[in-house]
C-alpha cells in the first residue's frame, strides 16, 4: 500500500466535509455539536449514529461503526483505503503521486474512466429519447406503459437507435476508445469490429448507491426475429471492473431512504418503476438473475424485511423458493406478496392502482406460510395418503426454523388440519434434522466491532478510555496526567499507541486531528478510536474526574499486583502494596 503523509491526508480531508457526504446516505439532523441520524450499517428505530463536523469523524454507539471520512467511504463502497482516499482526493480535485504499485494504480484509473464513459453514454441515451426524433420509438413505448417525463427523468431512462455504431461514434468523437467501450460492455465484437452492444432498446440506467452509472439493461421495443436470430427482450451490461451484477440491485439509490421497515423486491425494471411512479417507493429489483447472497446481505442493510414481489407464474415460484433459501440462509427476514388477476408487479399497479397494491403488501405471507401454502396445493387433504405425503413435506419446511415458538404455531396447524398428531410432526421433523438433509440453521453474519473482540471490559478500561477522552479535549488535562500516566501505563496497545500519538502532538504544539490521527489505525481499531474522540459525556469538574479517574486506574493496578504478591507469598512486598492502597483510597 503507498504511503501517502499526514499533510496530503489532512488537505483531502479539509476539502471534503464529512456531514456532506454522509448526508448523501442518511438523513442528518443537528443535535447539539453533533449531526444524528439512523445508522446505514445496522437497523435501529432510534438515531444513534453521530457525526462530529469538527473532528470530521463519525460513530454509531448502538453497533461500534466509526471512523473518519475515507473509513465511512471504505464501509460504503467496499474499497479499500487507498481506493477510498482516492475517491475522496478526486472530489477535491487533488490529484495524489503516482505509487509503487502500478496494477492496483492502473485499475482505479481504468474504473474512474468506465465510469466516466457510462455517465456519458447514459447522458447520449437520454437525449436520444427525450430530444431525438432517433428516440421516437423508444418515446412512444414508454407513453404506452404510462411513464411520464418525471419518471423518466428520475430513472435517467434513454433510447439506443436502431444504428449498429451510433454510440460508437458518439463517444469516439469525445475520445474514448473502442478498447475503452469494450471494457466498459457497451460495444461488442462483431467479425473483428466494434459495434453497439444497445440497439432498438430502451435504456435502463444501473446506478450504484454512489449515484454513479455502473451498467445499463436495455428492454426491445421490437422484438422482430432477424435472419434466423430472435434477440432477447432484455439485455444486460456484462460484468466489469465497475459492476456485478450478482452485488447490486437496481434502484436501490432511489428506495434506501425508504426501506427501513420493509423493502420489495421484484424481477423487472418495469416492475420497478411502475410501483415507483404510483408512489410506493421502497422497491428494487435484481438485474436478470436470481438473488444472490451479497444481493440479501445488502438489502439487509437497509430493511428489516424483504417483500418478495415475483411473476405468479410457475418460473416466479421457483425464483420464490430460491430467494426464500437464500435471505434465510444469510440470517433476513423475508414474506411474500401475491398477485391475483395479474402476472407481474407493473400489471397489477396498473390494473388497480396503489392502494390495492397496499393491501397486498399488508396481506403479505411469511415465508413459512407460503412454502407450506404450496406444498398444500399438491395433495388431496381429503385422503389419508395426502395428508401424509403433505406432513412429510412440510415437515423438511419446518425443520429448517430456528425460532422454538414459529415451529410450534405451524406444528399446531398442520396437526388441526390434517387430525395427525404433534407428537408424530415433531417426530419427522427430528428425523429430516438428524438426516443430514439439512446443514444447520440460518447463518446471520454479524458484525463484530472491535471494542467487543479486542477490548479489556470493566471498570478500569472504561476508566481510561474516559480519561484519553479528556486529555484529547484539552491540553489542560494532558498537563494534569502527563508525569502520572504515560501512554505504556495503559492496560491494552490500541490505548496506548493513541495515547502516544495524542501526547506527542501535545509536546510538538500540533493540534490534534482527529480525522488524520483515526487514519493511522484499522477499520476495526477505528470503531474504538473514533468513541473516544466522540465522547458524548460532559463533566462539571474535569479537574476532580480526572484525579478520581487516575486514582481509580491505579488502585486496579495496585490490586493486581497485591494478588500477585499473595501468590508469591511476599510478605514485605505485600506489606507495602496495602498501605499504598490505603492511601490511594482515602483519596
Amino acid at each position: 500500500m503507498p504511503k501517502y503523509s499526514d499533510e496530503l491526508i489532512n488537505e483531502i480531508f479539509s476539502q471534503n466535509d464529512i456531514v456532506d457526504y454522509v448526508s448523501q446516505y442518511v438523513k442528518l439532523k443537528k443535535n447539539g455539536r453533533d449531526y444524528t441520524g439512523l445508522c446505514p450499517f445496522h437497523k435501529e428505530k432510534s438515531p444513534s449514529f453521530h457525526v462530529n463536523q469538527e473532528k470530521q469523524l463519525f460513530h454509531c454507539f448502538g453497533c461500534g461503526a466509526g471512523g473518519n471520512l475515507v473509513q465511512f467511504v471504505m464501509r460504503t463502497e467496499g474499497l479499500d483505503f487507498v481506493e477510498a482516499l482516492k475517491l475522496m482526493a478526486d472530489r477535491a480535485g487533488i490529484i495524489l503521486p503516482e505509487n509503487d504499485e502500478p496494477v492496483d494504480d492502473k485499475l482505479y484509473r481504468k474504473k474512474k474512466r468506465i465510469l466516466e464513459i457510462n455517465k456519458t453514454a447514459a447522458r447520449f441515451y437520454y437525449e436520444i429519447l427525450t430530444k431525438d426524433n432517433l428516440g421516437k420509438a423508444g418515446l412512444e413505448y414508454l407513453k404506452k406503459r404510462a411513464i411520464d417525463s418525471n419518471t423518466i427523468t428520475k430513472f435517467g431512462l434513454g433510447y439506443a437507435p436502431d444504428i449498429f455504431d451510433a454510440l460508437k461514434k458518439y463517444m469516439n468523437r469525445l475520445g474514448f476508445t473502442d478498447s475503452e467501450l469494450l471494457d466498459a460492455g457497451l460495444v461488442v465484437l462483431r467479425n473483428g469490429k466494434a459495434v453497439d452492444k444497445f440497439r432498438a432498446r430502451v435504456i435502463f440506467p444501473i446506478i450504484d448507491l454512489r449515484g454513479n452509472v455502473i451498467a445499463f439493461g436495455g428492454r426491445i421495443i421490437e422484438n422482430i426475429q432477424k435472419d434466423g436470430y430472435k434477440p432477447p427482450k432484455y439485455l444486460n451490461s456484462p460484468d466489469t471492473p465497475v459492476f456485478n451484477k450478482g452485488k447490486n440491485l437496481f434502484s436501490l439509490n432511489l428506495a434506501k431512504k425508504d426501506c427501513s421497515e420493509n423493502c420489495i423486491l421484484c424481477e423487472g425494471y418495469m416492475d420497478v418503476i411502475s410501483v415507483y411512479k404510483a408512489g410506493i417507493t421502497n422497491i428494487t429489483a435484481t438485474l436478470g438473475t436470481a438473488l444472490t447472497e451479497d444481493q440479501a446481505k445488502l438489502l439487509m442493510k437497509y430493511t428489516d424485511e424483504i417483500l418478495l414481489c415475483y411473476d405468479g407464474d410457475e418460473a416466479g415460484q421457483a425464483a420464490t423458493r430460491r430467494a426464500i433459501d437464500v435471505i434465510t440462509s444469510v440470517g433476513g427476514k423475508c414474506r411474500v406478496m401475491q398477485l391475483k388477476g395479474a402476472k407481474d408487479p407493473d400489471e397489477y399497479i396498473n390494473k388497480n392502482g396503489p392502494a390495492m397494491f397496499k393491501e397486498v403488501i399488508k396481506n403479505s405471507l411469511a415465508s413459512t406460510e407460503y412454502l407450506i401454502s404450496l406444498i398444500r396445493k399438491k395433495y388431496n387433504l381429503d385422503t389419508e395418503d395426502g395428508k401424509i405425503l403433505f406432513v412429510e413435506e412440510a415437515s423438511t419446511v419446518l425443520s429448517k426454523l430456528q425460532n422454538a415458538i414459529e415451529t410450534d404455531a405451524y406444528i399446531k396447524k398442520i396437526s388441526d388440519e390434517t387430525e395427525i398428531s404433534k407428537e408424530a410432526i415433531y417426530a419427522e421433523i427430528r428425523k429430516h434434522k438428524s438426516s443430514g438433509k439439512i446443514a444447520g440453521g440460518p447463518k446471520r453474519t454479524v458484525r463484530t466491532n472491535f471494542t467487543a473482540k479486542k477490548q479489556e471490559s470493566g471498570i478500569v478500561a472504561e476508566a481510561e478510555r474516559k480519561l484519553l477522552s479528556l486529555i484529547i479535549e484539552s491540553k489542560a488535562s494532558y498537563n494534569a496526567v502527563k508525569n502520572d500516566f504515560l501512554p505504556s501505563d495503559y492496560s491494552n496497545e490500541l490505548l496506548g499507541k493513541l495515547a502516544e500519538i495524542v501526547y506527542g502532538c501535545y509536546e510538538r504544539g500540533e493540534p490534534i486531528d482527529s480525522a488524520v490521527i483515526t487514519s493511522k489505525f484499522s477499520s476495526d481499531e477505528a470503531d474504538y478510536v473514533s468513541g473516544i474522540f466522540c465522547n458524548l459525556e460532559t463533566y462539571t469538574d474535569e479537574k476532580n474526574t480526572i484525579a478520581q479517574l487516575v486514582n481509580k486506574i491505579k488502585i486496579h493496578n495496585l490490586d493486581i499486583k497485591i494478588e500477585q504478591a499473595k501468590k508469591e507469598g511476599d510478605v514485605l512486598k505485600l506489606k507495602e502494596l496495602l498501605d499504598l492502597r490505603l492511601r490511594l483510597g482515602r483519596e
